[in-house]
């Protein structure tokens, strides 16, 4: 069918969520560890100031990159019948779209870097973007693996480029390049994704200019876009108004506080959707599988997150007095709402992608307003009314207080796509939350006993213990779990 709406494809979507979850959950664990100990790293070698410096530069970027394809990735994910050489048109559509990125930066770097004051923004700015052409690149065949579910790859694609980007990363930072080590190791990142996805990857293209089944799904694509392009302004908006507001020092501790307790947990919320997509594409005619498979994302959301939101809300004081001499400690009291934030927002997160998979993402539209225009709001009271130094945990208090009103919306949207309740889906999480809660109170006790310990390493391995036997045993005598329930029980293709 030319719409892309084919009947549900016979699927065990149970199952092609666990093994998605395991190969991408795997490779997701990794990428973090590689990550966050690269981040930790080089966080001994910088000042708050080269910290916020980059941030800011490659801020810019990501907000350009919210244009990359322009939707055209979830034509890939929903239309199966798209043929080679449909794909090679949207192959060089989201191609020349990164290299018009680039373009644009070099255009508007200047003018920057005059509203921030800061003449060494413009060629950061510039090779931030730069990130854009690489990352166009890979978008149509990256979506190919993930439309026939060949997550193990596609999983090993992302844990490639970030390995390449780590490394970058600490060898530029040891090696004194200060703050553009940030930025070429985020330009290597797109360079080394490119790189893997063309060496794992089958799809080659072909020369084909855009025919019109190429517009038609560069046309929904747009749609899908509109609400991605608000999604990205208001994401990094935080980062725009402390960097210019408060200063670069202030935007590095900042930087370094969403980093560690907001990223952490918003790539397990991605995984988690990127898993679900193409489960909810094949099943959008489907009403009630497409509901099960919804809640059964809310669920393993809350089940990932809740446990590291737990961890890094009790332990991230023990970890930051072992970087930097303790320079970094004024990140500790931001941690502590973001990590909390993240568990409303990994939520509010869950509803964008059932909307494309619909064949409603102008929905999405609504929700990317309604959240986008809450949070800027919140953004520009916090920074006029905080008192001196308190701006930066202003700012994240405000990401915690301004989810209920779209998690509302999103519930009354969502009910015109298949028949999700919130009463259902809070059902679903009824178990989770109070495990949550037990486990919160678990480690907020032994977090009192682990400090007497005299040493942070020695009081956050405790942390780390007590949280995971904590939820081992929730998840095995509550939820009556597994390890087999959890590991796919057939070898899947991909």
């Amino acid at each position: 069918m030319a719409d892309g709406d084919a009947g549900p494809r016979s699927l065990n979507a149970g199952h092609e969520m666990k093994r998605g979850l395991w190969w991408m959950g795997g490779a997701t664990v990794a990428m973090r560890i590689l990550d966050v100990g690269g981040s930790l790293l080089v966080l001994q070698f910088l000042s708050r100031s080269e910290v916020g410096l980059a941030a800011l530069a490659w801020t810019f970027a990501v907000v350009l990159e919210a244009f990359n394809g322009l939707g055209v990735g979830a034509v890939v994910v929903r239309q199966r019948e798209l043929s080679h050489s449909e794909l090679s048109g949207v192959f060089w559509f989201s191609t020349l779209l990164g290299l018009a990125a680039v373009a644009l930066m070099a255009a508007l770097g200047p003018f920057i870097a005059i509203f921030y004051a800061d003449a060494r923004l413009y060629p950061m700015m510039v090779a931030s973007a730069a990130k854009l052409v690489f990352v166009g690149a890979a978008l149509v065949p990256l979506q190919l693996l993930t439309r026939d579910l060949h997550f193990k790859t596609s999983g090993a694609v992302q844990s490639l480029a970030t390995l390449g980007e780590v490394v970058t990363k600490v060898v530029l930072v040891i090696a004194g390049f200060g703050a553009w080590a940030l930025v070429l190791a985020n330009l290597a990142r797109g360079v080394f994704l490119c790189l893997a996805i063309w060496r794992l990857a089958p799809f080659r293209p072909v020369f084909h200019a855009a025919d019109a089944a190429v517009r038609k799904a560069i046309r929904f694509g747009l749609s899908v876009s509109a609400a991605g392009i608000p999604y990205q302004i208001y994401r990094n908006m935080d980062n725009l108004l402390i960097g210019r507001v408060l200063g670069t020092s202030a935007l590095g501790v900042y930087q370094t506080a969403f980093q560690l307790g907001m990223t952490p947990l918003e790539i397990i919320s991605q995984l988690v959707n990127r898993v679900q997509f193409p489960i909810y594409a094949a099943l959008r005619s489907a009403p009630a599988d497409l509901v099960q498979a919804f809640n059964r994302s809310a669920r393993t959301l809350f089940l990932f997150l809740g446990p590291v939101a737990i961890l890094l809300s009790f332990g991230s004081a023990d970890l930051l007095t072992m970087i930097g001499h303790g320079k970094w400690l004024p990140a500790v009291p931001l941690i502590q709402v973001l990590a909390w934030a993240s568990l409303l927002r990994g939520l509010s997160q869950l509803f964008p992608p059932i909307y494309v998979a619909t064949g409603r993402p102008r929905y999405g539209i609504v929700d990317a307003l309604v959240t986008g225009s809450t949070l800027v709001t919140g953004f520009v009271i916090a920074l006029a009314l905080a008192p001196p130094g308190r701006g930066s945990q202003w700012v994240a208090w405000v990401w915690l207080l301004s989810y209920p009103a779209p998690l509302l919306v999103n519930a009354l949207l969502v009910r015109r796509c298949a028949p999700i309740t919130l009463g259902g889906l809070l059902a679903e999480l009824r178990l989770p939350l109070l495990g949550l809660a037990g486990l919160t109170l678990l480690v907020g006790l032994g977090a009192q006993v682990t400090r007497s310990f005299g040493s942070p390493l020695l009081s956050l391995a405790g942390l780390i213990a007590l949280a995971l036997a904590g939820h081992a045993v929730f998840l095995r005598f509550a939820l009556r779990l597994r390890l087999r329930d959890v590991v796919p029980r057939k070898a899947g293709a991909g």
